[in-house]
C-alpha cells in the first residue's frame, strides 16, 4: 500500500479504494476503503476499510473491518482508534483500538477485547452436529 500511497495526491480524498496486492503473481490481499486521503508525506487516513488477507483457502481469508484508520506509509504501521473487528472463518476478535505492523505480520488490540473460537471441526465436517440428515 505504500507504493500506491504515494502516488496519492496530499489532501485529495479518493472515494471507493479497491487496492490489490499480490505475491508470487498471485492476489494476496485486498484494501477497499469508501475514503482515502493522503494527509501528509508518511501517512493515509481511511474511512469504512476492510481488509481482506487471502489464504490458501476461503476458510483460510482474514478479513478486519475498521470505521477509520490510519497508515504509515514510512513505518508499515495501520493504526485505529476506533472498534475493529478480526475474522475467519474459525474466529472473531473485537476491540476497542488496533494496531498492525504490516512488515512483521504482528497486530495488537487494546479496549473491550472479545474473541468467539467456533466450532472448528463444524468447519471440516468432523462435529457431532455438523452432518445434516437428508430426510
Amino acid at each position: 500500500m505504500s507504493a500506491f500511497g504515494k502516488m496519492v495526491p496530499l489532501g485529495f480524498v479518493n472515494k471507493n479504494v479497491r487496492i490489490p496486492s499480490f505475491s508470487k503473481g498471485k492476489a494476496s490481499s485486498i484494501m477497499t476503503a469508501e475514503t482515502l486521503t493522503r494527509i501528509d508525506d508518511d501517512r493515509l487516513q481511511a474511512g469504512k476499510t476492510v481488509m481482506e488477507i487471502l489464504g490458501e483457502t476461503k476458510e483460510d481469508n482474514i478479513r478486519v473491518d475498521l470505521s477509520t484508520a490510519i497508515f504509515n506509509m514510512t513505518e508499515q504501521i495501520l493504526r485505529s482508534g476506533e472498534r475493529t473487528r478480526v475474522s475467519r472463518a474459525d474466529f472473531q476478535v473485537e476491540g476497542d483500538s488496533m494496531v498492525f505492523d504490516s512488515r512483521t505480520s504482528i497486530g495488537q488490540m487494546k479496549g473491550r477485547v472479545r474473541t468467539i473460537i467456533f466450532d472448528t471441526n463444524a468447519l471440516s465436517g468432523k462435529s457431532k452436529g455438523a452432518s445434516a440428515s437428508a430426510n
